[in-house]
């Protein structure tokens, strides 16, 4: 019996542009589905890449009778005889229905493929995976369906699963959880242990053998999760109040020791209104952080342990949509209550008008304000006068922006609802920058104006493929009344949206420079790599777990990583065991070069020995690193490193014991003798004492004996903003109100140098001196006319190895210890981008990377400002480096740590095509602000769908737990707000007709479609169904209900693309479901 079932589709709207694309008609699409067995139910989705009807991308996906996803195709281009390509993903089922092997992809034909045959193919193409070439997982007898094992691909994975195991607590060993409880006066009691059986324990063990250990009460709250065996377990407690609120996280130095100093030294500790709100929160060896919130609920006002001195306030203000409007700065003695307010910002007829000239009133907010550090703008451009900053036709000339200048033409587009501007202050200054931000008819940004702190202006502006991808940027520099420099970047696309070319021009260049070219193999990882178009190829090579093993340009460097291989110790959980490196242009003949690694229960890096040649057993110990011992909160206590000392002999240049105050840093003994020799970074013990370094209240660093700095001051984002040294030198910073850094000066005596950033141009002493490439090296001007380009040859963890030139001659080759220093073998430096490709500040003996968010000290292997985002690892010190494994993980910007990815096309500049969030965060902007981005991080690992561990389950579950009260508050409000309560207040409206609001229901500006738009081809079933937006269609399933995993599938898609609305199909999908029943 055949359903026909009517719902509604949205087809996004598609802006035309140039694209390679399947050759693959609608007679072709008959072709294949007439070749479907016709038991077999699936899913047909076409999306279009063009205006051409030929330019398409086309998925299928194959369901059993009940319902169950078997394959899943994705067409990838042609063969050689014109057949289309496709990805097949097969899925088997055990006896009752649970996913058991998911086998990676093979590449055949696009239609459908028995088991057997893509069996056949996937042990064909992926051989060195031997017969376990899937990913299977086992699960326990029981209704319950939990997983017990989980096997890798690979038959070295065969005798090493991931392990769940669920027990109940005992009060002895691993087993036992300390009872903690919120006594009638407030206090933090501990009572003993917890009896016998009274907690639920998931033991869940690597492929190493490392456990780890979460007890969970009644109400399913985490109370406990422990971390390694033996003599180093590391335990974090969260204790709950009567209301089931977190009142204090418990890190691993806690010890069961909850004295008041303990206490302040080490944990998380949380205070609450009578509304459940969080008013007080304190970090770590930090004064508390307070809140203020008016009656809707929102965070008004905020002081940290900083501003608290100076009777300081943020104050944040919103628009009667609940758009971010103004922040900025307040002072006064005592927090006022604005719990019977609601304070709101609204827009004057002026931009000099309002508060402090900002265009904006506040109703309800009695105080006088100091100082604004932003100001958004929405809906119109009557935020400025200033005739730079007004829409321009000067581009329109230039074929690929010729389609972006609707909103000029098109008299009935307007931007409602979107980001139009913002005015930013920098920091200790008096100035403002201004910017404008225009879009297209789908709410693109197609032009970025703006003012820079050098008097000039910067201007952007973008084109689109018919997908949506970025096709062109411009951008333009200017300071002052100086040359107007130009950059042009252009990017070209295969079929299946994967980047292949990168092409940039720098002042109107007759000829552009062939920046990157990628190509892939079958499975759609990057095979080629070539920067620059000089023929240094990177080629890469992977294991069967998608991890990269081997990359190799023959001109300059090649590397080997092992993991599960010789020459180190054997790792099957990830980490790295060695890592080989051999450099075409030092003085070794081709040795290899490189690091064999250990690692304790815990995965954190503990030696890292040197050796050269094969199996690295020659010169040992040269290069030594070594951690001699951690805290439980993974601080440093003992650092060796082993360095040069004279041209051809090698010895200690470090052996440091390192002394703390809770996790802040008082002292450092050097006990090497050795003098470093050469340019390398290592630990100068320019003082003996007892309290060598200094912290101010919010836990940054303030003073640094050893290298001589007897002051480091902070702005309002706890930025450096001047760094003073005992001898009179001094760094000072400039930074806008975002965190974006403007300028620094360096003043070492008589020599005084100004380096100033616009965007990626960098200037020095008022000159150009270099423009940045995305991360793949930079243009150098030795004056306004002449230039050079200059790239960059990375490795897996994105530190520059080599540069080189035009002529493929290679100007500087670094290497690096674990930790981010440099090695003596290191060629001299020609620029100043190293580790990780974080800019390195050497003058005055700092030799400090700058990551955005924080300074870190590669000497020492640490931060010295705490974490932004510290609640996002509660058991972690907010001062470790990346989890003290820095060979696999990296941290993109200071505020998130992550795994190595792998080498896919680094993520160039995309305008922000979305606006500010007009609502408290939602569940999921919650979770991805305080998990330091683990859901981007989910969607690179779903990406590359070839592993799955059952380890990524816990990492995301920690971190759900590690969700902020203030946030956890806002979480249950926004819950509130879907079930109808206070609407009107929060902004958050569900049933809106998008048409005449201009909004989709979850809240962003509804995208604009096109009449000339092509429509969105879905199959299935039989049916061929066309979905406009909004239009009516028929769905036609062949066999009864499948609609679980239709939805599911479908929803998926929804939730990847933010011009959609799930509200709309859950509807559908209740609808279904009472249809059926």
């Amino acid at each position: 019996m055949k359903n026909h079932i009517s719902l509604f589709i949205f087809a996004i709207a598609l802006l035309s542009g140039p694209v390679s694309a399947n050759d693959l008609s609608m007679t072709a699409v008959k072709d294949t589905l007439a070749s479907i067995p016709g038991e077999h139910n699936y899913i047909y989705v076409r999306t279009p890449l063009g205006e051409d009807e030929e330019k398409n991308y086309d998925e299928i996906t194959f369901y059993d009778g009940l319902g169950r996803e078997l394959d899943f195709a994705q067409s990838y281009g042609a063969d050689r005889a014109g057949a289309i390509m496709a990805h097949h993903h097969l899925i088997e089922y055990d006896s009752l229905g649970r996913k058991e092997k998911q086998w990676l992809s093979t590449n055949t034909s696009f239609s459908y493929m028995s088991p057997e045959d893509l069996k056949g193919g996937v042990l064909w193409d992926y051989h060195d995976a031997g017969k376990r070439s899937y990913l299977q997982t086992n699960y326990e007898s029981s209704p319950l369906n939990r997983i017990t094992e989980q096997y890798g691909v690979g038959d070295a994975w065969g005798d090493h699963p991931a392990r769940m195991e669920y027990l109940t607590n005992i009060p002895a060993d691993s087993l036992r959880c300390s009872f903690y409880f919120i006594d009638d006066n407030d206090s933090l009691i501990r009572r003993g242990d917890y009896r016998s059986g009274e907690l639920q324990v998931t033991k869940a063990t690597d492929e190493d053998g490392k456990p780890t250990y979460t007890f969970v009460d009644k109400q399913g709250r985490t109370l406990l999760t422990r971390l390694g065996r033996g003599n180093q377990q590391a335990d974090t407690y969260f204790v709950f109040d009567r209301f089931g609120r977190i009142r204090y996280v418990l890190p691993p130095m806690i010890n069961d020791e909850i004295s008041a100093g303990n206490l302040d030294l080490y944990a998380y500790q949380y205070l609450y209104d009578s509304f459940g709100r969080c008013i007080s929160k304190k970090l770590p060896g930090c004064a508390a952080i307070g809140y203020v919130y008016d009656k809707a609920d929102r965070v008004i006002l905020s002081q940290n342990g900083n501003q608290s001195q100076k009777k300081e306030w943020t104050f944040t203000f919103y628009d009667n949509q609940g758009r971010l409007a103004l922040t900025g700065l307040c002072s006064f003695n005592d927090p006022p209550s604005l719990d019977n307010s609601i304070v709101r910002a609204y827009r004057t007829t002026s931009e000099k008008d309002g508060v402090l000239h900002s265009g904006y009133e506040v109703e309800h907010f009695p105080y006088t304000l100091s100082s604004l550090l932003q100001v958004n703008y929405y809906d119109d451009y009557n935020f400025t006068t200033d005739t730079q900053l007004a829409f321009g036709l000067e581009k329109k000339g230039k074929v690929q922006y010729d389609s972006l200048y609707i909103n000029h033409e098109a008299s009935l587009i307007s931007a409602q609802g979107r980001l139009t501007g913002t005015k930013i202050k920098v920091l200790d200054d008096e100035r403002y920058l201004t910017s404008a931000l225009y879009y297209d008819y789908k709410g693109r940004i197609i032009q970025g104006r703006s003012q820079n702190h050098l008097g000039g202006y910067d201007t952007d502006f973008y084109s689109y493929t018919y997908t949506g991808k970025l096709f062109a940027r411009l951008h333009t520099y200017q300071i002052g009344n100086g040359k107007r420099h130009m950059e042009e970047y252009t990017y070209e696309y295969l079929a299946d949206g994967e980047l292949r070319d990168v092409y940039h021009r720098v002042d109107n260049a007759y000829r552009a420079n062939h920046l990157l070219y990628y190509t892939y193999d079958n499975a759609r990882r990057v095979f080629l790599k070539d920067v620059g178009g000089l023929g240094a190829y990177t080629m890469y090579t992977y294991d069967v777990r998608d991890q990269v093993i081997k990359t190799m340009c023959r001109f300059f460097l090649s590397e080997e990583i092992s993991y599960n291989a010789s020459p180190g110790i054997p790792c099957y959980n990830g980490n790295i065991s060695s890592l080989a490196w051999r450099s075409e242009e030092d003085d070794t003949d081709g040795i290899s070069k490189g690091y064999r690694f250990a690692y304790d229960s815990m995965n954190r890096m503990t030696d890292a020995c040197y050796g050269e040649g094969e199996n690295l057993t020659g010169n040992l110990n040269c290069y030594d690193e070594q951690v001699t011992s951690f805290d439980k909160n993974g601080n440093i206590l003992g650092l060796c490193r082993n360095g040069a000392v004279g041209p051809a002999s090698f010895g200690a240049i470090d052996s440091l014991n390192l002394s703390y105050q809770g996790n802040h840093l008082l002292n450092v003994t050097d006990h090497a003798k050795n003098n470093m020799y050469g340019s390398t970074t290592d630990f100068k013990d320019g003082i003996r004492s007892s309290a060598e370094y200094a912290y101010d209240l919010n836990g940054n660093l303030i003073q640094d004996l050893n290298k001589g700095i007897s002051r480091i001051r902070y702005n309002c984002l706890n930025l450096p903003s001047a760094i003073e040294f005992t001898d009179g030198r001094t760094i000072s910073y400039l930074y806008s109100a975002d965190g974006t850094k403007l300028e620094v000066i360096h003043a070492m005596g008589d020599s005084i140098t100004t380096t100033d950033y616009c965007g990626k141009a960098i200037y020095e002493n008022g000159s150009l001196d270099k423009i940045l490439l995305d991360g793949e090296g930079f243009v150098s001007f030795a004056d306004d006319v002449s230039y050079s380009y200059h790239f960059f040859l990375k490795d897996y963890l994105g530190n520059v190895r080599v540069v080189y030139n035009e002529d493929r001659e290679a100007e500087e080759v670094n290497h690096y210890y674990p930790f981010g220093g440099i090695l003596a073998s290191s060629t001299p430096s020609v620029q100043l981008y190293k580790y990780n490709g974080k800019e390195l500040d050497r003058k005055g003996g700092l030799d400090w990377y700058d990551y955005g968010a924080r300074m870190y000290d590669p000497v020492l292997g640490r931060w010295h400002v705490a974490d932004p985002m510290s609640e996002k690892n509660y058991s972690i010190t907010p001062y470790g480096y990346c989890l003290n494994n820095p060979v696999k993980h990296i941290d993109p910007d200071g505020k998130q740590v992550i795994p190595v990815p792998s080498p896919l096309p680094l993520p160039f500049y995309y305008p922000l095509t979305n606006t500010q969030s007009y609502r408290l965060p939602s569940d999921q902007q919650i979770m991805r602000h305080t998990s330091g981005k683990f859901a981007e991080l989910g969607q690179i690992i779903n990406h590359t769908p070839k592993m799955s561990y059952a380890f990524g389950t816990l990492l995301f579950y920690q971190a759900k737990n590690a969700i902020s009260p203030e946030y956890e508050h806002q979480r249950k409000r926004d819950r509130r707000n879907k079930e109808g309560l206070d609407r009107n207040q929060a902004n958050v409206a569900e049933s809106i007709d998008t048409n005449v609001s201009g909004m989709m229901p979850n809240g962003d500006p509804a995208p604009k479609r096109d009449p000339k738009d092509k429509k969105r081809i879905i199959k299935v079933g039989k049916k061929v169904i066309i979905g406009l937006a909004i239009d009516r269609t028929y769905m036609e399933l062949t066999n009864p209900d499948p609609t679980q995993d239709a939805y599911e599938t479908h929803t998926n898609q929804v939730e990847g693309r933010e011009e959609y609305s799930t509200d709309y199909v859950g509807d559908i999908y209740n609808w279904i479901k009472k249809l059926f029943e």
